[in-house]
């Protein structure tokens, strides 16, 4: 993969604002950076948000699966790196990967984080999935992916609730698209996590299916059940819009305990 013609690359270092507790790297701050790597891609390439709107389409994320495999340090200076291919011409699959800048140059990187998405694109007008192929340019078609990615199948229902609160969508939720933006449904399920136990577990790896869009008004409740083993937490989540009920996402989430961690040791 490292001689994709196709891969785009990105480099920065860690910033401040991606860190939370502890130095804990934030979970939803990664859908940010996956997709400010794949929007600068995909604007180069002629495909981007603002390319599809000019012919009344958008883009829209079906799935998400992420894996943070290490924990990374304020400043460390990183490359994100991304790359997409068509399935059947019915969506494109995105990877995305994020290591060290040093480890990047190797023939066999070792990322810190990995991931991957499925995007449809759809009408403006009707949310009805188009196909790729007439709406891309001819050369982006020419090297669809080998295999498909792998489809998140979640349970209908959770098989017990152990805990929810409600969120409303604020303006600052919405992306361009006028919908809740991707990486807000994440933060919604890790607020979700009841007392104390945000402290205490890191998430580690996190599928995210999208399956209806909040939009400007809603009032969401986030639903999660809980199971404990060992050092692990394994969370899931169903995000409902409240006035109708329905299903706007499924997620679930692996945690595992670090303990409280405090960047000031302060006695008391």
């Amino acid at each position: 993969m490292k001689n994709n013609p196709d891969m785009f690359s990105q480099t920065f270092n860690l910033p401040y604002s991606a860190l939370t507790i502890g130095g804990r790297l934030k979970m939803d701050w990664l859908l940010n950076v996956f997709q400010n790597a794949a929007s600068t891609q995909c604007h180069a390439q002629g495909i981007s948000g603002f390319d599809m709107a000019e012919k009344d389409l958008k883009w829209v994320v079906a799935q998400y699966r992420i894996q943070i495999h290490k924990p990374i340090d304020w400043m460390t200076p990183l490359v994100v790196q991304t790359w997409r291919a068509p399935w059947k011409n019915l969506y494109e699959v995105r990877q995305f990967r994020l290591m060290t800048e040093p480890e990047h140059r190797v023939e066999n990187p070792c990322p810190l984080v990995t991931a991957s998405s499925i995007w449809i694109l759809i009408k403006a007008a009707n949310n009805r999935p188009v196909r790729l192929a007439p709406n891309m340019p001819p050369a982006l078609m020419k090297n669809p992916v080998q295999e498909p990615a792998e489809l998140i199948k979640p349970d209908a229902d959770l098989a017990h609730i152990d805990h929810e609160c409600s969120f409303p969508v604020h303006f600052l939720d919405l992306d361009l698209n006028e919908h809740v933006n991707n990486r807000v449904y994440v933060r919604w399920a890790v607020e979700s996590l009841p007392g104390t136990l945000n402290f205490e577990y890191t998430p580690v790896t996190c599928d995210v299916i999208y399956q209806k869009e909040a939009l400007p008004g809603d009032i969401v409740q986030s639903r999660i059940s809980m199971n404990f083993e060992n050092d692990l937490l394994f969370t899931d989540h169903v995000i409902i819009r409240q006035s109708s009920n329905e299903n706007l996402a499924h997620l679930m989430l692996t945690w595992k305990k670090t303990g409280t961690q405090r960047l000031f040791h302060v006695k008391k």
